[in-house]
């Protein structure tokens, strides 16, 4: 019978224990107060009023995530947009948008103003609240 050694085992073990202990520690010390470190002091001093009173404490809400997608959804509606409901893909998602641009005269340029207004919307009501809530949850 031969015995077979079980170095490179233990060593491969050992790594992964000492990787895995590394990750859990670093995911408890960034809790919830650490939030608004992810932001510039620029981008939160800047951001629209809304975002920067849901940013204030450091910590999103599934309330606070919401209130910034309503937002966003008048927004486009505002633009002549048919956004569908907040909550696509459950609690605290976005929503869905579906534009047809078949019928335009220029398809590619109502895409691009689609695009533009999106973007617009989302910066203004949602951008920085919704890094914020994926962050922490």
């Amino acid at each position: 019978m031969t015995r077979r050694p079980r170095t490179l085992t233990v060593v491969a073990g050992s790594l992964v224990a000492l990787a895995l202990g590394y990750h859990a520690l670093n995911l408890w010390a960034m809790g919830p107060h650490q939030v608004a470190a992810s932001f510039s002091a620029q981008e939160v001093g800047t951001a629209p009023e809304a975002q920067r009173r849901a940013l204030a404490d450091g910590v999103v809400t599934l309330a606070e995530m919401e209130a910034a997608y309503e937002a966003e959804r008048a927004c486009l509606r505002d633009a002549g947009y048919t956004p569908g409901p907040v909550g696509a893909d459950g609690p605290g998602t976005g929503f869905v948008v579906e534009v047809d641009h078949t019928d335009e005269v220029d398809p590619e340029a109502a895409d691009r103003e689609f695009q533009r207004v999106h973007r617009e919307c989302g910066e203004e009501h949602s951008a920085l609240v919704g890094r914020a809530y994926a962050w922490d949850h």
